[in-house]
């Protein structure tokens, strides 16, 4: 059995330029999975466990926690896409970003109104607005590498 190829290795030019199947299908679960943690974690109704790593330690969770999923969602995207002979739209690319965006101020302001035991907090709003553009960036970039 062969390992599996890193993500900027020749392998990842199969997965993403050629998935069969079982690709697709895995990414897809992938995303799904990604969003439903994202979704959780932002509204269930009490906040996380306060995290001792460092000061505003919640502020790395709330950027992982936008930037994972938005990557998760446009690879799956992309695959799909791929799959086809085609590629993503620019405009659904952006689209995919914007709405991870939104959803960061709205999200803060349902746990701001909505919620007894939750508040609202700006600067989480900027780090998943940061997430979000990590992600992005992050698929950019493999698509980049993907069409030189």
């Amino acid at each position: 059995m062969t390992p599996a190829p890193a993500l900027g290795g020749q392998g990842s030019r199969r997965l993403l330029d050629r998935p069969g199947p079982t690709t697709r299908t895995l990414v897809t679960l992938a995303a799904v999975l990604g969003v439903a943690v994202h979704l959780w974690g932002l509204y269930r109704d009490h906040g996380p466990p306060s995290v001792g790593w460092f000061p505003q330690a919640d502020k790395l969770e709330h950027l992982v926690g936008f930037g994972l999923p938005c990557l998760l969602v446009l690879l799956a995207l992309h695959v799909h896409a791929a799959a086809r002979g085609a590629r993503p739209r620019m405009r659904t690319v952006v689209g995919v970003a914007v709405l991870f965006a939104v959803h960061a101020v709205v999200s803060e302001v349902v746990q701001g109104e909505a919620y007894t035991t939750r508040s609202g907090d700006p600067l989480d709003a900027l780090a998943d607005l940061a997430g979000t553009t990590l992600g992005l960036l992050g698929y950019l970039a493999l698509r980049g590498r993907r069409e030189r």
